[in-house]
């Protein structure tokens, strides 16, 4: 809780800077800071060199690829993860504490986190409309820009500051191809914001509430009415604390209770003797964090005049109290704010480490980082009888006065447990920002609805693998399963597609003794599918990142039916022409064009099944795919002639690629003469069916318009729930 103080001085400090300073002077501090966010600047990830980006793919597959990818060892693929948008309520460089652990545990997960700074703005009139820093791997902290800079702390957003901030935090989405992301909220004066944002590009919002911020010293009642709405409307609630969780359940929000925690290894590895304190007196009594107005000031004083033996060592800034007293007395000495990295040194040298906080509302809402911390030490805990710390209350001293601290301090000095210590450190052990991440990643799975991604093989494993090899790899939506269906192959399909469902478990395998037909097989994975929008796609294709979330931010509209990409090989429309030849150029093409046509659809009468998506009750509505096509050929001209019968729109996403092999299922057909008279066949088929003339399809130029969907009629991101 000690954030809030200095970090309100220091916001102010960089506010009068901003506004006093000439442009002049900014733009030349901007270059000395290496801040400017152009083409060639070195924060933007160096390509991926990974050998998988070399391999040929246009304009066809080389043989001795084909020959060698079936052979190869299989892996459990890790891919991309959800971008987060962390608006938080500290910078980065203040002291470490929850917003900085949870972002690195979601950076150390492959998220890119974009931790919007509080107190370093641009002006709006500046060209630059953001600036970047690089604080480590997967880790930028923003400068957005606005009219004039917001003060978190007691401001809600609103008005053309929101507009202008709202505008340069679209130039970091464009600047660095921001395709799917999170909206990570921990102090409710950005609502207007993250709401803005979910309107526009649907991206989820999550809300880490921290403290019981009613009262909470600095907080204006508009920041608890924006924190209300936010709760009302957040697609996952995070809470630190039951007491907060007891408080907003009766606004059935789905909720996670993920608690403060420690950076274990990081305290073991570093609390080990030193000489950061010179032989300091013993019995030392040890406390670090704010002092500021949730500190019992007069605990403290009690306690150290009544038990003069013993040291104590104050660590953390002081903020807004009298402590003057306390550093009257010869056996406390107060130290100041001292770097993260010296805790784990300091707490090597305590004996017994406190928490004397007073009990009050505030308070009784809190769950102390610091238990976490000095437990992972063993260390012998005083504190005050606070609700939050009764799920360790077996392993520490819980005191329900000033004469029953002192009771429990004496305890505490003259403990000697060996077994106590070993559970303390289990219980840290137990409670690490790590399994903190996994909680809340959990909480954002189970409130995104659910995507299934059916695949019908038959034989052609190197592309059967090449196709599961970028789904993995190149799907950062957070809620996917991928269902194959194997249509009796020859090869070695079987035995590795049993392989990879053994150590994906999102994947799921249905093994046919015959040849269903592609029609049949897709209608046996859409009957097993479990996804709220269902995505049928070639074994035959390569998808690059972003393809999904792009394809699922247009099929959410309930005015369009069925959605499908762009492509290198296709014979109508959806065609386009390309100019890579490996898998990284496919990719990097794939960037550029679908940012160049970034929210660009347009009508097309049919759309071919290498890959489609559409909504769950549009499937219900019009049914499964017809099975009397048999092998295949016009279910799909069936399928988007009976979605447009239905009143729905059939679009092509231009802003959305995937890579088409093309014909791969039907080689056979072709080199043994019968893909004629099976075309053939399957159009009297349709024509039968449906009364007309099938016209042949024509690659003939798109009329695209911009999809300016909302979201407001939604509770979340590409969820219903």
């Amino acid at each position: 809780m000690n954030w809030l103080m200095n970090q309100k001085s220091t916001q102010f400090i960089r506010r009068i800077l901003v506004w006093i300073l000439p442009s002049s002077v900014k733009a030349l501090i901007k270059r000395a800071l290496k801040y400017p966010p152009n083409a060639s600047d070195k924060l933007v990830e160096v390509e991926n060199e990974e050998p998988y980006r070399k391999i040929v793919v246009y304009p066809q597959l080389l043989k001795e690829v084909s020959d060698s990818i079936p052979g190869s060892s299989i892996e459990l693929i890790s891919g991309q993860r959800a971008d987060i948008i962390c608006f938080s309520i500290i910078d980065w460089d203040f002291r470490f504490q929850r917003p900085q652990q949870i972002m690195t545990q979601f950076a150390n997960n492959g998220h890119r986190i974009f931790y919007i700074s509080v107190s370093n703005f641009l002006s709006a009139d500046d060209a630059l409309k953001f600036s970047v820093t690089n604080i480590k791997k997967n880790i930028f902290e923003i400068a957005l820009s606005a009219q004039q800079p917001p003060n978190i702390y007691g401001d809600v957003l609103s008005g053309e500051n929101l507009h202008a901030l709202f505008d340069s935090l679209a130039e970091v989405r464009r600047h660095f191809k921001i395709d799917e992301a999170i909206s990570y909220v921990m102090i409710a004066s950005w609502t207007p914001l993250a709401l803005d944002i979910h309107r526009h590009w649907g991206w989820p919002v999550i809300y880490d509430c921290m403290d019981e911020w009613d009262n909470f010293p600095l907080i204006t009642s508009a920041i608890l009415q924006a924190e209300l709405e936010l709760v009302k409307k957040c697609d996952l609630l995070v809470v630190t604390a039951q007491q907060l969780y007891d408080k907003w359940e009766q606004y059935h929000r789905p909720m996670v209770l993920a608690r403060n925690a420690v950076n274990y290894a990081f305290y073991a590895e570093r609390c080990r003797p030193n000489e950061i304190l010179k032989n300091p007196p013993h019995p030392l009594i040890g406390y670090y964090g704010a002092i500021a107005d949730w500190f019992d000031v007069e605990l403290m004083v009690y306690i150290a005049r009544n038990r003069p033996q013993y040291t104590y060592i104050l660590l953390g800034g002081v903020f807004n109290v009298d402590v003057s007293e306390l550093q009257s007395l010869p056996n406390v000495k107060l130290l100041g704010q001292q770097p993260y990295e010296s805790m784990p040194q300091y707490l090597y040298h305590f004996d017994v480490c406190i928490i004397p906080f007073k009990v009050n509302a505030i308070t009784e809402a809190t769950d102390p980082v610091k238990i976490y911390e000095y437990l992972s030490g063993g260390k012998p805990v005083v504190s005050v009888a606070l609700s939050e710390l009764k799920t360790c209350q077996e392993l520490i001293y819980l005191a329900g006065d000033y004469a029953e601290f002192l009771l429990k301090l004496d305890a505490a000095v003259l403990e000697r447990d060996a077994e106590l210590v070993q559970r303390r450190r289990l219980f840290a052990q137990q409670n690490t920002w790590e399994t903190r991440y996994e909680q809340i990643w959990s909480g954002i799975h189970q409130v995104t609805s659910k995507a299934s991604i059916l695949i019908v093989s038959y034989n052609n494993l190197a592309l059967t693998r090449l196709c599961l090899d970028s789904i993995y790899r190149n799907t950062a939506y957070p809620n996917y399963e991928v269902i194959i269906v194997d249509n009796n192959s020859s090869d070695d399909s079987p035995s590795y597609l049993k392989a990879m469902s053994e150590i994906h478990d999102n994947l799921k395998v249905i093994l046919n003794s015959t040849n269903n037909g592609f029609a049949a097989a897709n209608n046996q994975g859409l009957e097993l599918s479990t996804g709220e929008y269902l995505i049928l796609l070639n074994n035959d294709t390569i998808v690059p990142p972003g393809w999904l979330s792009r394809l699922l931010h247009h099929v959410i509209d309930p005015e369009i039916g069925i959605v499908g990409s762009v492509t290198n090989a296709v014979y109508n429309e959806a065609k386009v022409e390309v100019n890579y030849s490996t898998w990284g150029q496919m990719e990097a093409f794939s960037k550029e064009y679908t940012w160049q046509n970034d929210g660009q659809i347009a009508e097309i009468h049919m759309l071919a099944m290498y890959c489609v998506a559409f909504r769950r009750d549009v499937y219900k509505d019009i049914g499964p795919l017809d099975e009397r096509f048999g092998i295949g050929m016009f279910e799909d001209d069936d399928y988007s002639l009976r979605i447009h019968e239905k009143g729905y729109k059939v679009i092509c996403a231009l802003d959305a690629f995937v890579h088409h092999f093309g014909q791969a299922s039907f080689k056979r057909l072709y080199e043994d003469g019968t893909y004629d008279a099976l075309f053939n066949e399957n159009r009297r088929k349709y024509e039968d069916k449906w009364q007309i003339e099938w016209q042949p399809h024509r690659n003939v130029t798109l009329s695209p318009y911009s999809h300016n969907f909302r979201f407001e009629s939604l509770n979340g991101h590409k969820s219903t729930k």
